[in-house]
């Protein structure tokens, strides 16, 4: 009986161990900050302008043409799809998921 308690333990632990492994990372990545600024492509060369700075920034191209991206209160520039980022204003409180410098979920509401 206590073998089998022992093996049970164990492999919980184990599970729960692969679970933080495959997922705590993830879970990390939701933050809560204010937009600082929001930057819109201008021309084809792959440049994006801050509304509010006019700061010239790099931004990759996806399946419509050139991301957005914005900056936040945590330094962070991190870039979107443009028919996302209308919907938010500067100086507004969100909560975003990213993924290396893609936002990958933006929201209001936690």
């Amino acid at each position: 009986m206590i073998k089998k308690t022992v093996l049970l333990s164990s492999l919980l632990i184990l599970l729960a161990i692969l679970v933080y492994v495959s997922f705590g990372d993830k879970i990390s990545r939701v933050e809560h900050v204010t937009i600082m600024d929001k930057y819109y492509p201008q021309s084809s060369d792959g440049k994006a302008v801050g509304f509010k700075t006019d700061k010239v920034i790099e931004v990759s191209k996806n399946g419509k043409g050139y991301n957005c991206a914005m900056e936040f209160d945590n330094g962070k520039i991190l870039e979107l799809d443009c028919s996302i980022n209308v919907n938010y204003k500067i100086g507004e409180k969100v909560y975003v998921t990213s993924d290396g410098n893609q936002i990958t979920e933006i929201r209001r509401k936690k």
